[in-house]
């Protein structure tokens, strides 16, 4: 039985018991919780179902409970103990036999076979970076790329088949300030950035890409008659430099979606639907009384708390249009699942395109298919002061020289993963250098390489863990430490599975430090290989593997390695 398996069979059981007690008086939707107990003295898993019962069966939590327990305790699989605590929890303690069986497949399978299949092979798509290709990846950009990553890789793991798509802006006024910049550039033998335009861009980066452009069309080049040449040379450059910055973190997307090929059919269209829906009376698209072409969209109808352009006055669409007619060809393909991620300075944007869909589509259609996840900024931090950063102004951090001043990719995206998306994050580069245990990834990385070291000392001793389980293999890991390990273990598949499901990775950067952390606490207590107790040596080995197995499948998850020697 798998830790899912075990928990969801407890549930059915507390249910069953409860509507054979109480009968009608419990609501249809009723459902018995059981979750990692608070206090491990009392048991390894809990259930408080009966103070939740105590209003609906008019009676107290504790005579509930006793009452649930009385005819339920003989139908518990993979239980020792069920108990009646405090005012009313219900407690369970795991076998030894069921704690040793899940380490020994941990071991020997490593993590995916214990985890829910969530996903069930449904389809899933997810956007994320969605950087205009105006410039390299910054910081900013790289906490996105990383978090997205690994929020498609967690849902891989438990069974949806994930496609990666990276939507940008081609078609709106930063392509041409970016095409002018570059112009200027190109124009100027020197450099002179005094014709750059306001709001232009001005990193080194402009300077190579005009040196090449000259390279390659010579000098006749005007920006009144080549216009195309400089926007489309500038996007072909930024485009090629955001692939390769992503490749350093081995993110490699299945689709690059050009807003150009949504204009002027689909955002068209889609202006067209919602100039048809009417609310109170008024269209939700209207236009000045001066004649211009300048088109609002209503959203103060809609609950927003303020009305948008969607047209300007020149006909050119602002961000929100081409988003709301990106998501309805995103809807059409007919995904499962639609993840947005966006960066903090996006939350006003994505409500009002969440709440144009609803409109369009169906609040249920859209609450069911489409989560957005919006994380918040990055600040850089070197030798304890902050760094500025600005794309614009050519005064900022790439995502490759964070790769380069933190050590390596994978410090920078497990130090990333360390905060909640919607948390602010100090990225320090300090602790990023530091090789010890203060730095996290190296604290984890050499949890599995020391395992890696202590399985090849067993083995050179001629000591390898059991391939086979019995019973016999829970009586020698009876130990007090070895219990704490093996439910450390057994409860690993399933908070996986709950990071999954709510899309949290730094979820599992916590799993990671938890374990290392109680298999360094295991290993300072317990003598693992033993040449005078080569069963109970075996069996630790088994334990060990179990740890590395899980350690290397969590990493995996993080697109992290798990070296053997450090």
């Amino acid at each position: 039985m798998t830790p899912a398996a075990l928990r969801t069979e407890l549930e059915k059981v507390l249910e069953s018991s409860v509507r054979s007690l109480w009968g009608e008086l419990i609501p249809d939707e009723f459902q018995a919780g059981v979750s990692g107990s608070d206090n491990l003295e009392f048991g390894d898993l809990s259930c408080q179902t009966a103070m939740k019962l105590a209003r609906i069966v008019r009676d107290n939590p504790r005579s509930i409970a006793v009452k649930i327990v009385e005819i339920a305790s003989d139908r518990f699989e993979g239980i020792s103990a069920v108990k009646v605590d405090g005012p009313g929890f219900i407690n369970f303690t795991l076998s030894d036999d069921y704690l040793a069986s899940v380490a020994f497949r941990l071991a020997f399978g490593g993590l995916q076979p214990l985890l829910l299949d969530a996903g069930r092979g449904r389809e899933a798509l997810v956007e994320f970076v969605s950087s205009n290709p105006t410039g390299p990846l910054t910081v900013g950009h790289c906490r996105q790329a990383v978090l997205g990553e690994t929020i498609s890789s967690l849902l891989e793991t438990v069974g949806w088949k994930v496609s990666r798509e990276y939507y940008f802006n081609d078609a709106g006024r930063q392509m041409d300030l970016l095409g002018e910049s570059l112009a200027v550039r190109y124009t100027s033998a020197q450099g002179d950035e005094s014709a750059v335009p306001e709001s232009g861009y001005h990193g080194n980066y402009i300077l190579e890409w005009a040196s090449g452009l000259r390279a390659l069309k010579g000098t006749g080049l005007t920006w009144e008659s080549d216009r195309d040449t400089f926007i489309g040379f500038a996007e072909e450059k930024a485009m090629e430099m955001i692939r390769s910055d992503l490749s350093l973190l081995g993110i490699e997307f299945d689709r690059y979606f050009a807003e150009s090929e949504l204009i002027p059919g689909a955002v068209t269209e889609a202006i067209e639907r919602l100039s048809r829906i009417t609310v109170d009376g008024k269209s939700l698209v209207y236009s000045d009384d001066d004649g211009s072409e300048k088109l609002w969209l209503r959203f103060t109808s809609l609950g927003r708390p303020k009305d948008r352009v969607i047209v300007r006055d020149n006909g050119t669409y602002t961000y929100r249009m081409p988003d709301i007619a990106y998501h309805i060809e995103k809807f059409s393909r007919n995904y499962d699942l639609m993840v947005d991620i966006f960066g903090a300075d996006h939350l006003d944007t994505s409500r009002d395109v969440t709440t144009a869909l609803e409109y369009l589509l169906g609040t249920e259609e859209v609450s069911k298919r489409l989560k957005v996840i919006i994380h918040q900024f990055v600040t850089l931090v070197r030798d304890g002061r902050k760094i500025k950063m600005s794309t614009r102004s050519g005064e900022f951090v790439t995502l490759r020289e964070l790769i380069r001043e933190a050590g390596s990719a994978d410090v920078t995206k497990y130090l990333f993963l360390t905060r909640k998306a919607e948390a602010h994050m100090d990225f320090d580069l300090d602790l990023a250098r530091k090789q010890s245990s203060e730095n996290p990834v190296y604290y984890v990385q050499y949890a599995h390489a020391r395992i890696a070291g202590i399985l090849r000392t067993a083995s050179e001793a001629g000591i390898v863990p059991p391939d086979e389980f019995s019973g016999e293999l829970a009586e020698l890991l009876n130990g007090k430490h070895e219990r704490e390990l093996m439910r450390l273990l057994e409860s690993i598949p399933v908070e996986v599975a709950a990071a999954a499901d709510a899309m949290e990775p730094h979820r599992i950067t916590e799993i990671l430090a938890n374990l290392a952390t109680g298999f360094h606490r295991f290993y300072q207590h317990v003598r693992v290989v033993d040449c005078d107790n080569m069963d109970i040596s075996a069996a630790r080995l088994m334990l060990c593997e179990a740890c590395r197995r899980c350690i290397s499948g969590l990493l995996s998850i993080l697109g992290v390695n798990a070296p053997d020697k450090m």
